[in-house]
């Protein structure tokens, strides 16, 4: 069976509503969510991360063995602490903020690289894909797993806070960009990185010279979208689905699941067909409900 790599932050996230109240705690991080809804179906997983050996730290890599992910390229530092956000609901004009804790020792990311087989799937994003401490690291095990002929996949979202300065990061997200086979991006990713508010726009502006398939999640047009080329085509999204707060994860995890399935191999990206699209549409929008209907909190516009 072919392995599916996540590479990707693990952190802690605390939801509070407009009020202040709690309503509870989850593992975060994008890529390490769509890795454990990847396990808990059955496919070959495995995370590469770091977390601190610290209780925050043992949540989040807990969550993930219980899942039955494989975290044997998880580095558990001891000099830092594993980042911890907490989410604080909107409340009349208010929107909606994210308050972030982390210490991370500047030297880390000291993690044991895995096999990387032909057709395996690697899933990497957030700012893991750009920060300097981890770059040039990654950036080998990238350029490998293209050689390799691995299928890559890109999430080129993370926190404003993290890098308020778009372009001292942009070099990266470009290369990103070029090395991927597949980018997955949200609505306000593509807001931050490119300045766009049209979608499609954007895909034939920025993302298109570099990478030919764009899926994009858009929870205010309640849908997710599949650019290629001069085709596009979407599947709608229950307004339900868009108000879970991990269906992001969940559409993350349906792409890799459906690339997976169907043996998808990184020359199949190079021209999409209609039914290749309508197969990784139809699961990411399957596992985004899935996974928007075993969270109870809502969905934070994040």
């Amino acid at each position: 069976m072919k392995k599916i790599i996540c590479i990707g932050e693990l952190s802690l996230n605390m939801v509070l509503d407009a009020q202040g109240q709690p309503l509870g705690a989850l593992p975060g991080g994008r890529v390490a969510n769509a890795a454990e809804i990847l396990a808990r179906n059955k496919f070959n997983v495995l995370m590469a991360s770091e977390a601190a050996a610290d209780s925050v730290g043992d949540i989040a890599v807990k969550s993930l063995t219980d899942a039955g992910v494989d975290v044997t390229s998880v580095d558990r530092f001891t000099e830092g602490r594993t980042p911890l956000n907490i989410f604080v609901g909107a409340s009349g004009d208010r929107p909606a903020t994210i308050t972030r804790y982390e210490q991370y020792p500047d030297e880390c990311f000291d993690i044991i690289w895995p096999r990387i087989d032909e057709d395996d799937i690697v899933v990497y994003g957030g700012f893991y894909a750009i920060d300097k401490r981890m770059r040039v690291r990654l950036q080998r095990f990238l350029a490998h797993a293209v050689e390799r002929k691995a299928v890559l996949v890109y999430l080129p979202g993370f926190l404003p806070q993290l890098e308020p300065r778009i372009t001292r990061v942009m070099p990266q997200i470009l290369e990103n960009l070029e090395m991927a086979h597949v980018v997955i991006a949200r609505a306000n990713d593509l807001s931050l990185i490119f300045g766009a508010n049209a979608t499609d726009s954007c895909y034939h502006d920025h993302i298109d010279f570099y990478c030919r398939s764009l899926i994009a999640i858009e929870p205010a047009c309640r849908r997710i979208s599949y650019y290629s080329g001069k085709e596009m085509c979407s599947v709608e999204i229950p307004e339900s689905t868009c108000e879970g707060m991990i269906w992001n994860a969940g559409a993350t995890a349906g792409v890799a699941a459906a690339i997976a399935e169907h043996g998808y191999t990184a020359a199949d990206f190079e021209a999409t067909t209609d039914e290749l699209r309508r197969n990784i549409l139809g699961l990411a929008a399957q596992t985004a409900n899935a996974a928007a209907k075993n969270i109870r909190f809502p969905y934070l516009g994040f």
